[in-house]
């Protein structure tokens, strides 16, 4: 028996110090990044406030269901390619402006089509994973065996193009990268230099694109935090807190203890200023859809904006996923019942920015791994490649299409094959840099933050003030 345990005490003890070794590299690549942002512009001067919104549309939003041909001729071709899953041409809402040939789903007519003839939104077309410009005949001679032009590994994956999407880097066997919103929050650290909580909060759950070198998401709940309530004093709790109490307060002599104990404590405190600073938050006026998952995460947004200047923040970023994209059966229905959701959330975000009076400091944008095919798989559609997504605050120069609309024809100059794949025009990097410039970042660590960059002829898409 007394074999047993010491067998089972040096197993232990090896799994420790395997685990301190581990400690100590990280330790030491943790170093080598902070010295790695020590060399990034300071942003400690930056006196405004401002925040990005990302809106994850998981499972591959259908796009070219989401903005249509509505002029009579080429609302005909939309739907002869499209076939079951064409949407009629009563039912679109036709957009003003440059575009006025096109118009939204019939779900996003009086809210996402409203912003948009305001001008607080704008649609950016056939955006996707890239790592240079490429057309559709260097696509096919790539399948034909030449390398002189590179593409994202693992295409129309949801996993690898999630992923890619999140982090802008290519893939590593055994090692994601940290995602660009939470390095874009390392390198604007300084300009939260007196907060104590993350600049980075998910609503939903961890966050790839959140996580940084140095920067980690703050997870909340879309009704609140909660203060580690299975251990709160009082009622039945009152002995479990008590006995966990005593465990934090002990004299600790191992290090991962220490760090556990110091990890847990320094979270709790965290938490606890959050909910101060939320008890002390302005009542919302404006409106929110019932029923609506991405509606009720995007109000605690609010709520978490509103109290900004006590918890000290100057540059936050928010992420919040709504699943469901992913259709390749009875999309009519399903992508409609999502547009809807988007399309009333969207709207009672917007809103309450104008109510905050925040609006010009909060952009809204959506993300989805990839669009889906242009060709029907009778019921639904399949994995496609480019897509179109939406950006949306005071600062955007809305009321238009930013890039060129894709010709959607299989086979055609647009498609990578013959089956509707679009080949994206607009990059993730692109995309993002905009977003980064806007937040204040120079171009020397927009250049960081984005190392495709320099391969495409347009750095700012222009679509934000």
């Amino acid at each position: 028996m007394c074999q047993k345990i010491n067998k089972q005490r040096r197993k232990f003890i090896q799994q420790i110090g395997m685990l301190a070794g581990g400690a100590s590299l990280l330790a030491t690549q943790t170093n080598l990044q902070l010295m790695k942002s020590a060399l990034a512009a300071n942003y400690s001067g930056l006196s405004d406030y401002k925040s990005l919104v990302c809106v994850f549309l998981a499972g591959g939003n259908d796009s070219f269901n989401m903005f249509v041909p509505h002029e009579s001729a080429a609302h005909q071709n939309y739907q002869e390619i499209r076939q079951e899953i064409a949407l009629p041409r009563g039912g679109l809402n036709p957009v003003s402006g440059s575009s006025s040939n096109y118009a939204f789903h019939p779900s996003m007519g009086d809210s996402v089509r409203n912003l948009y003839n305001q001008q607080n939104l704008a649609l950016i077309s056939n955006v996707g994973t890239l790592i240079e410009p490429i057309t559709r005949e260097q696509y096919l001679a790539y399948l034909a065996g030449d390398r002189s032009i590179q593409i994202p590994q693992r295409l129309f994956s949801h996993n690898s193009q999630a992923e890619i999407w999140q982090t802008n880097r290519a893939l590593n066997t055994g090692a994601t990268p940290p995602g660009w919103g939470g390095r874009l929050s390392d390198l604007l650290d300084s300009a939260n230099s007196s907060a104590n909580l993350s600049p980075s909060l998910s609503l939903s759950g961890t966050s790839l694109w959140q996580s940084g070198n140095n920067t980690q998401p703050f997870g909340v709940g879309r009704s609140g935090v909660r203060n580690f309530d299975y251990l709160r004093n009082g009622g039945a709790h009152v002995n479990r807190a008590a006995s966990w109490n005593r465990l934090l307060n002990l004299s600790l002599n191992n290090p991962l203890e220490q760090q556990v104990a110091s990890s847990f404590t320094s979270v709790q405190n965290k938490i606890s200023d959050l909910q101060g600073a939320l008890l002390n938050a302005p009542d919302i006026q404006t409106v929110y859809p019932e029923n609506n998952v991405l509606a009720t995460s995007l109000k605690m947004i609010a709520n978490l904006i509103s109290v900004r200047e006590s918890l000290g923040l100057k540059r936050q970023i928010f992420f919040v996923k709504i699943s469901g994209w992913d259709t390749h059966d009875v999309q009519l229905g399903k992508h409609a019942a999502l547009l809807s959701q988007v399309n009333d959330a969207l709207s009672a975000f917007y809103q309450t920015t104008e109510e905050l009076n925040v609006a010009n400091s909060v952009t809204s944008f959506t993300i989805s791994e990839f669009g889906r095919k242009s060709l029907s798989n009778g019921d639904g559609t399949d994995h496609g490649w480019g897509g179109h997504q939406l950006v949306m605050g005071g600062a955007v120069n809305g009321g238009q299409v930013v890039g060129s609309l894709p010709n959607i024809t299989p086979a055609g100059p647009d498609d990578r094959g013959s089956d509707g794949r679009i080949i994206p025009t607009i990059a993730v990097d692109q995309y993002g840099a905009t977003l980064a410039k806007w937040m204040g970042l120079t171009n020397g660590d927009i250049n960081t933050l984005f190392p495709n960059l320099n391969k495409f002829n347009t750095r700012d898409l222009g679509f934000l003030s």
